[in-house]
């Protein structure tokens, strides 16, 4: 079982930080998660939230300003005792981890179409690093987003990302996984039983689990048989308790 930096080290560091990400590779992450959105200019950036107000207390919105501005924010507000960390582009965050990465998984957040055509700013990014091909894997829990990643990209490694599923809805969320041919099935610790895990799995999909973290919740998810787990701790199978 894989364990994926959700958001970077974000428990030892700001969240979606190069100081996060760096922090992650200190303890030897191969694998890593995080968001990216669109400034108002056209940059990608690295952010969960569509506005800044829970990180920086700053509520505006990503969509309506310049990178010139957003760089100026401070990412790390929201972290006691961080030092002062910008919102950084894709391209930097790609360009930290290339080297040692094995998994990336790029969250798209685009609900409601608000960033158009990001789809395709992403797929032109992700080939400026030709060496990543293989392992960036873009998930989105704005199911058209991944639609048109899968038009615009027949070869792109796609997750589907479980947006509120309960178990009952599990069924028709993995047919339209398998329709746009999906390689991973994103689903909430809240829903990860064994049942819903072995219906996954009997598509062909690779399971990985969000947001574990606690080290025996990680060890059942193990042996139940996920591929992996997202945690804000890379070093959760090291941990007490």
């Amino acid at each position: 079982m894989i364990v994926i930096s959700h958001r970077g080290a974000s428990g030892y560091a700001p969240e979606n930080t190069l100081p996060a990400f760096e922090k992650a590779l200190q303890m030897g992450a191969k694998a890593f998660e995080f968001d990216v959105q669109r400034s108002k200019d056209g940059k990608l950036i690295v952010h969960h939230d569509y506005d800044f107000s829970r990180t920086a207390k700053d509520k505006r919105k990503i969509a309506q300003l310049d990178y010139k501005e957003i760089e100026k924010i401070n990412a790390a507000a929201h972290f006691k005792g961080a030092n002062f960390a910008k919102v950084p582009l894709l391209s930097e965050v790609l360009d930290l981890i290339k080297d040692k990465s094995e998994f990336i998984n790029l969250e798209i957040k685009n609900d409601g179409n608000i960033y158009p055509n990001i789809e395709a700013d992403i797929l032109k990014e992700s080939e400026k690093f030709p060496s990543l091909k293989e392992k960036i894997i873009i998930s989105s829990f704005y199911f058209p987003s991944l639609e048109k990643t899968r038009i615009l990209s027949s070869s792109a490694r796609l997750a589907y990302l479980g947006h509120k599923l309960s178990a009952i809805l599990i069924a028709p969320a993995v047919l339209k996984a398998k329709k746009i041919n999906c390689e991973n099935f994103h689903l909430s610790r809240k829903i990860s039983f064994s049942a819903n895990l072995k219906l996954i799995k009997s598509f062909g999909f690779k399971v990985c689990v969000y947001t574990v973290n606690e080290r025996k919740e990680a060890e059942k998810l193990e042996e139940i048989g996920v591929y992996g787990i997202f945690s804000n701790y890379p070093d959760i199978m090291n941990k007490n308790g």
